[in-house]
């Protein structure tokens, strides 16, 4: 075999016919692959953030001694006004956790916009 051969074979071989746009279709098909990945990704990430405070968050809070008052009331109305603080208390922490939730959840959506909004601008 000789070059004459090879460069013949070559020729032939970069003389198929390439469908219009194929080029365009196959890079728009790649980055919406990227775009998918990305943000499955991001999910992820956001998934695993999120596990991680809420466990720090509990063990924060269990580690604490119980400052507040006694097991047990001789007397009633005492009781319900202890409760009704411990629940005041509860609610106001709970309140206070899932604003900060809402605000991590729209800096994420904010981000996966921006995202979304730069690949799509290359897509066909």
């Amino acid at each position: 075999m000789n070059d004459e051969y090879f460069d013949r074979l070559l020729d032939e071989a970069l003389n198929i016919p390439v469908p219009e746009g194929l080029a365009g279709r196959l890079e728009a098909q790649i980055d919406r692959y990227a775009a998918a990945a990305r943000r499955r990704r991001i999910r992820l990430v956001a998934g695993v953030a999120a596990s991680i405070i809420l466990a720090a968050g509990i063990f924060i809070n269990t580690d604490k001694q119980p400052s507040g008052p006694a097991d047990t009331f001789s007397d009633p109305v005492e009781a319900a006004a202890a409760a009704e603080r411990m629940l005041t208390f509860m609610s106001a922490q709970l309140n206070e956790g899932l604003h900060q939730v809402s605000e991590a959840g729209e800096k994420f959506e904010e981000a996966n916009h921006t995202i979304d909004k730069y690949f799509n601008k290359y897509q066909p």
